[in-house]
């Protein structure tokens, strides 16, 4: 009997063992998936900087701006998206999963995508988006891929800076036809419609206007290739505005292949001299009937703060009919869509259907019906009766919609890319997948808080203010559902109180400030605010809701900047007050409702206060309660925004109305009239020094550099002592006070709208009296964003350009970029976490990177540098805890997942040569109890190794199925060494013969607060 129940307790201990290891199994293959690997991209080569590496958090669930689609049409399950600031995505699966295929090329603006029709593996990018948004970027060129995206090649047009539309001959693989609309913010003769007949090889100007005026759309007749029609564009955009229009803009017809080119004219089309943006399509089921969406005449542009004859609203100019009945017919004195039966001989105007044309200008016929017509905009249109009635079509997740493609074997199948990334309908716009799965958004600025792990914070373009936690307590990493919004409307700076992580504020374009109370939910208006003047009652039309208006009074004279009286560009001031114990609606671009003056003293009735589209803001680095915010005044809380002190105006004070755009008076009418620029003169950039409270710093779009020493009593304006700044006013991009001393401070100004895309960079060790440029080595094209100090060592550097970060270890003397794993992407803030040493950057199209633990960068120092062997001290590890309540059934492969950082931390060590033998690591407890050995690396240069802060690996059990503990090397606790205690450990690196000794502190898990 006893032997009986020694062989039944073998078999129920193997029969249990089994089973465990099984159901790990099943944990193993169906629950708990590996970390996303982090892509070894744009790696550099530098010895101290080749082991860093930057991973992404996303997120995907909010996109950024779409720009165009291509789709093989033989196999529309292969189709391409590209972004306006996030390269080239590629999907073979019909939007399954997708692939980044441009990460490593040196610009990630698209305008223009298109695949030949011949040979699909022939694809084109155009780069440089078209839309001329006042955040729009530049390209540089045309590129090439004859295998499928695999590689590209860079095949010129380099100085168009950006390309709206590449159209491939159907009959002759290498004939391209090239739309380029030139240079946004300046004059250029790379401009025009360009053909190529031996692909790209070459290149021809076929239709060259002015030096003001590209093209901005091109088609191709569907059965005659050598018809095609092209829409010229006359427009400038300044820093204190935009001129969306002039007599350059028009239709042209070519009938030749381009040899000669026809000005379309009269016969139907609108006889105003002063046209905008077009949009064009044409028939593919009836090549003779061709649709034009034009913009008519001046107007207002969208924010632009500025009522125009006939225009209506101030700042809502430019928008179309959205839904027109017959019952009302269109005006072709109107911007609309227009109507040819007869390729383009004449032409009929079927509605005002055109909204902010500068901005969209989409217009899509259905392959197989020409009585089915879509066109973008805020709201996506669609019309079956030919363009004469319009109706928004719904379901979709986001707005402004730039990227419309319709599947010409199935017209039910149509693509969309909007702001917010892409949809799909199945049912001809009926209903719609939202594709949540490319990391896409487009940060402005970042914050971060002081948990554990930290949670950073950030506002995004056209798509609010959101957070997520660095890490999660959960090995899928960082998902969709970890991200919670915090504020509306086109997202910018965020706050966090450091003495209080449940107080964020956020803010979106002009000023419009919220303060958000995390436990409550409950989110105020801490706008600065002056008293504002009566307004009249409004006439009420036939069954309106009595008391409801939009309109505003007009402006006063004499206003600097050209803003509009309720002190809130683009926002109807009439809307009323929002309740405290909710988010305030918001009118267009997320202005919010005006309420009782909060400044102290008070302000004149009806004085304006100015705030720029990204407003800046900053907790004072000395009282968590002491707010900063700037407008063309800056204003100083010390109640959390609750009341408000102001400073003198420390703007030039240009009145905007006297600076003239492209030959045009600055108070003349204009099209699309400084669209998305609701005034000038503004701060747009403010720091106090760490240092010492009351030295404040800012920065203005007009160009002032200001300084005061005495907490704003008094200010000296510096930025005349800037010598080799760029002249005409620039625009400051950011003031950077030093963490060492007082008097430093470091100061980058962009110059890109005025067509200068140099880097500028400078130091002042004295208050701003004198300057040191340092932008040195940095590439000569991409204007810097951003520059960051390190807090905890001066001569540490941070920059932040249009195409890359950079770093540099000698305080500017010479930079060096690093990429590790980073797209080459725009950079727009960049911030160093004060306690847990990582490197965060807000990208403007990839979402938020974080580089984990640059604590040896910190360190590092001449003693370093001049030593064989240096061992740094070691960041605390955290043994963290799983989160039950994270654990999420997560199914195939259509789901976003950002990256978790390393379990542990990081051991790192310098060698400035590669010594003999092996490099060992020893762990040991306060006994001197061995708990880890470790195998280093021996590179010449910064090595680092991770430690998981568990002691050495069991061996493994014979038994184990083959693949048992993969997907990171037993991650789910089966074959790892235990877990070890929290408390002080001794670390040992043994090199060269020598030992060298420091310190790690393992921490316990806080849990969750």
């Amino acid at each position: 009997m006893k032997r009986i129940l020694q062989s039944l307790g073998v078999s129920i201990a193997v029969c249990m063992v089994s089973t465990l290891l099984a159901n790990l199994l099943v944990l193993a293959q169906g629950f708990v998936l590996p970390p996303p690997p982090l892509p070894k991209i744009n790696m550099s080569s530098h010895p101290l900087l080749k082991n860093f590496m930057w991973r992404g958090i996303g997120p995907a669930s909010m996109g950024g701006r779409i720009d165009d689609l291509a789709v093989v049409e033989n196999n529309p399950y292969t189709f391409y998206v590209g972004f306006a600031t996030n390269g080239v995505w590629k999907t073979t699966n019909n939007g399954t999963t997708f692939e980044p295929i441009f990460d490593s090329y040196t610009n990630n603006s698209v305008g223009d995508l298109a695949i030949c029709p011949q040979d699909p593996k022939i694809i084109w990018v155009g780069t440089g988006e078209a839309n001329n948004r006042q955040s729009s970027t530049i390209g540089d060129g045309i590129y090439k891929s004859t295998d499928a995206g695999k590689t590209f090649t860079n095949l010129g047009l380099k100085d168009s800076q950006s390309i709206a539309r590449i159209v491939t001959d159907p009959k002759d693989a290498n004939v391209v036809y090239v739309a380029v609309p030139g240079h946004l913010y300046g004059a250029n003769t790379e401009r025009g419609v360009y053909k190529t007949t031996d692909g790209g090889a070459t290149w021809n100007n076929i239709k060259f206007i002015n030096e003001d005026t590209g093209f901005t759309d091109l088609v191709m007749d569907a059965v005659d290739n050598k018809t095609l029609y092209a829409a010229s564009y006359q427009r400038r955009r300044t820093a204190w505005g935009f001129n969306g229009g002039g007599v350059g803009s028009g239709i042209w017809k070519t009938t030749d292949a381009g040899k000669n080119w026809t000005r379309l004219e009269g016969n139907g089309l609108p006889e105003d001299k002063v046209l905008g943006r077009i949009g064009l399509d044409v028939s593919r089921s009836n090549p003779n009937v061709v649709y034009a969406q034009i913009e008519v005449g001046v107007s207002a542009g969208t924010g632009g703060g500025e009522e125009q004859p006939g225009s209506g609203q101030a700042g809502q100019g430019g928008r179309g009919v959205q839904t027109q009945t017959p019952s009302s017919p269109p005006d072709m004195k109107k911007s609309g869509v227009w109507r040819s039966d007869d390729k383009g001989k004449t032409w009929k105007i079927m509605s005002n259907n055109n909204d902010r044309p500068m901005y969209y200008s989409q217009i899509r016929v259905d392959p197989k019906n020409d009585q089915i017509i879509y066109t973008g905009g805020a709201p996506f249109h669609k019309s079956t009766d030919g363009g004469k009635t319009f109706k928004i079509v719904q379901g979709i997740a986001h707005s402004d919609h730039h990227a419309i493609w319709i599947d010409p074997q199935n017209d039910n199948h149509v693509l969309l890319g909007n702001d917010g990334g892409l949809d799909i309908s199945y049912d001809q716009g009926n209903t719609w997948e939202f594709v949540n799965t490319i990391p896409a958004s487009q940060f402005y600025a970042v914050s971060a808080d002081l948990r554990k792990p930290y949670y950073v914070y950030g506002g995004l373009q056209d798509n609010g203010s959101w957070g997520a936690p660095s890490a999660t307590r959960n090995p899928l990493g960082i998902t969709n559902p970890d991200w919670f919004r915090v504020g509306g409307g086109d997202g910018f700076y965020t706050q966090v109180d450091p003495s209080d992580y449940n107080i964020v504020y956020s803010e979106s374009q002009n000023g419009a400030l919220q303060r958000l109370d995390l436990r409550t939910g409950r989110q105020v208006s801490i706008r600065p605010r002056a008293p504002q003047r009566p307004r009249a009652p409004q006439p009420q039309a036939p069954g309106s809701a009595t008391g409801a208006s939009s309109v505003t009074s007009a402006p006063p004279t004499g206003n600097p900047g050209g803003v509009q009286s309720s002190g809130q560009s683009g926002a109807s001031a009439s809307t009323p007050a929002a309740s405290p114990q909710q988010p305030p609606a918001p009118a267009f671009g997320g202005g919010f409702a005006a309420g009782p003056p909060n400044v102290v003293p008070t302000p004149p009735v009806g004085e304006q206060f100015r705030f720029y589209w990204n407003t800046p803001m900053q907790i004072s680095p000395h009282n968590p309660q002491t707010l900063y915010v700037g407008g063309n005044k800056l204003f100083k809380s010390v109640n959390r925004g609750d009341t408000w002190t102001a400073t003198p105006d420390l703007t030039k004070q240009i009145d905007r109305a006297t600076l003239p755009i492209m030959g045009v008076a600055g108070k003349e009418p204009m099209a699309s009239k400084h669209d998305g620029a609701g005034s000038y003169g503004h701060i747009v950039t403010l720091a106090e020094s760490p240092v010492m409270p009351g030295v404040l710093w800012v920065g203005t779009d007009d160009g002032n550099v200001q300084v005061s020493r005495d907490g704003g009593v008094s200010w000296k304006n510096v930025v005349e002592n800037i010598q080799g700044a760029p002249t005409h006013n620039p625009h400051i991009s950011r003031v950077e006070p030093s963490h060492f001393d007082a008097g430093t401070c470091y100061v980058s100004i962009d110059a890109h709208r005025q067509d200068d895309f140099k880097p500028y960079l400078f130091v002042s060790r004295d208050y701003g009296a004198s300057w040191t440029a340092i932008a040195n080595n940095l590439p000569e094209t991409g204007n810097v964003n951003v520059v960051r100090e390190d807090p905890k060592n001066k001569n540490l550097l941070y920059v932040g350009t249009e195409f890359g970060f950079f770093i540099s270890l000698n305080g500017g003397a010479s930079w060096e970029r690093l990429m590790n794993g980073l797209p080459m992407i725009r950079i727009d803030d960049i911030l160093i976490h004060p306690r847990d040493n990582d490197l965060i950057i807000g990208t403007h199209g990839r979402g938020i990177y974080i580089m984990d633990d640059i604590t040896a960068l910190q360190q590092w120092s001449d003693k370093v540098n001049d030593a064989e062997v240096y061992l740094f001290e070691v960041r605390p590890g955290v043994q963290w805890l799983a989160d039950v309540t994270l654990s999420r059934a997560v199914g195939g492969a259509k789901f976003y997942r950002g990256a978790n950082p390393a379990p542990g931390t990081a051991i790192s060590y310098y060698l400035k040569a590669a010594p003999e033998g092996e490099v060992k690591i020893t762990i040991s407890d306060i006994t001197g109890k061995l708990v880890r050995n470790l195998t280093g690396t021996k590179e010449v240069g910064v090595n680092r190794v991770q430690w998981n802060l568990r002691g050495e690996t069991p061996t493994r059990p014979a038994a184990a199925p083959p693949n048992f503990g993969g997907a990171g090397g037993g991650q789910f606790g089966a074959f790892l060494g235990p877990a070890a205690d929290p408390g002080t450990y001794l670390v040992k690196l043994n090199a060269g013969g020598k030992e060298y000794t420091t310190k790690v502190v393992v921490e316990a898990d806080e849990g969750k607060k």
